[in-house]
């Protein structure tokens, strides 16, 4: 009799979702013998996927999660579970985990992992925010195992009804050997001349979505504040998103065309990282940011808004500074003063080395093995 090939479901509004934070747990999952597909809409990280031989499947999903395309997206859906019929789906993205939840429930998917990446409803969220707390607590309900990845969402998950349990994993890791600081002043300089950056320049970088609830408008007002008094900081702003047409008008009425560049989507966070001097992140709503991770990872200092996900990677004072949603004044003031004490940067990074060490890839690697064996009824087989 042929050995019994598990069939595992990744869904996610975006393939761009799964291969950012997800690749080392498919092929983790690939190497003791599973079939790993992908399920998300048209579009960037599809191919990464392809080339590490997962089965995608393009389903038109819609991140407004009440927009009429879904209700298409939710019949194809239900189709293909029940054609592939999966042993397991594990869903993500507020969307996906609904649309995934719901098709798995009708198509009968024995187990459902469900990971928030930072519930909708928040401590600093609005009103329309707190309209997902119901529908969360209804679609736990059909999700076997629910992982939450901060503090702030475990504590409110813990009272879900979930069919088995709620844990709490911090993130879903970082290769902080990727990062680290190895050859450091060599890739600083070639990076920086590659960009057209001087050695003298204090380099400021910001990963992330170009939106709204990124909201690197703070982290530029709190530029436009400091240009005049250090003519040498620079901010590089990396990522694409809905907002870009927005914030380059912003930056060109600000006349800030001199310090700040515009990067678009990049492959080489890690030696970006090296040629920066400081991380920002001043968003408005986290689950737990990676991002922040890599930059601790690559030994630097990080000023982050004073939200859920950054409080669990930032000690104030430490490893960084939290800061206030939209208060640009203190965030310049925290950016002045790392500029002036060359020394308490370093140490700062030295901090994030340090604190980064209990999210590494590996560990999170181990807890997510023993999740998926649980859920998958029987021991996987281990690799050749």
């Amino acid at each position: 009799m042929e050995e019994e090939v598990h069939k595992v479901a990744f869904v996610a509004t975006v393939f761009r979702h799964l291969e950012a934070f997800h690749l080392p747990f498919i092929k983790m999952l690939q190497k003791k013998g599973v079939e790993v597909h992908a399920i998300s809409r048209k579009g960037n990280g599809k191919q990464a996927l392809v080339d590490e031989q997962v089965k995608c499947h393009e389903i038109e999903f819609r991140r407004f999660p009440f927009h009429p395309a879904n209700i298409s997206a939710l019949y194809h859906l239900i189709q293909n579970f029940k054609k592939e019929k999966y042993k397991l789906v594990h869903v993500h993205t507020p969307v996906g985990s609904i649309l995934g939840r719901y098709a798995a429930k009708a198509a009968k998917i024995p187990k459902v992992i469900y990971t928030a990446h930072g519930f909708h409803f928040h401590e600093q969220g609005s009103t329309f925010n707190w309209l997902f707390y119901p529908i969360e607590w209804f679609f736990a309900r059909w999700t076997d195992v629910l992982i939450t990845i901060n503090t702030e969402d475990a504590a409110r998950a813990s009272s879900f009804p979930v069919r088995k349990k709620a844990i709490f994993i911090p993130g879903v890791g970082v290769d902080t050997g990727k990062f680290g600081p190895v050859k450091k002043a060599s890739v600083r300089k070639q990076k920086r001349e590659e960009l057209g950056i001087p050695e003298s320049a204090f380099v400021i970088l910001c990963v992330a979505e170009i939106n709204k609830n990124k909201n690197q408008v703070q982290l530029l007002r709190a530029i436009r504040l400091l240009k005049t008094r250090y003519p040498q900081i620079k901010c590089l702003l990396v990522g694409e998103g809905n907002g870009e047409r927005e914030l380059k008008k912003y930056v060109k009425d600000m006349s800030l065309q001199a310090e700040v560049m515009h990067a678009g989507f990049r492959t080489d966070i890690d030696e970006l990282l090296a040629a920066a001097d400081l991380f920002c992140l001043t968003s408005k709503r986290e689950g737990l940011p990676k991002a922040v991770m890599e930059a601790m990872s690559a030994g630097k200092p990080v000023i982050a808004t004073k939200i859920r996900g950054c409080r669990d990677l930032i000690t104030h004072g430490e490893n960084g500074y939290l800061v206030p949603v939209n208060n640009h004044e203190l965030t310049a003031s925290y950016i002045a003063k790392l500029i002036e004490n060359p020394s308490l940067l370093e140490r700062m990074g030295e901090s994030s080395l340090q604190l980064v060490r209990q999210f590494e890839l590996s560990s999170i690697l181990s807890d997510m093995e023993k999740v998926y064996v649980e859920c998958l009824m029987d021991p996987l087989k281990e690799p050749e």
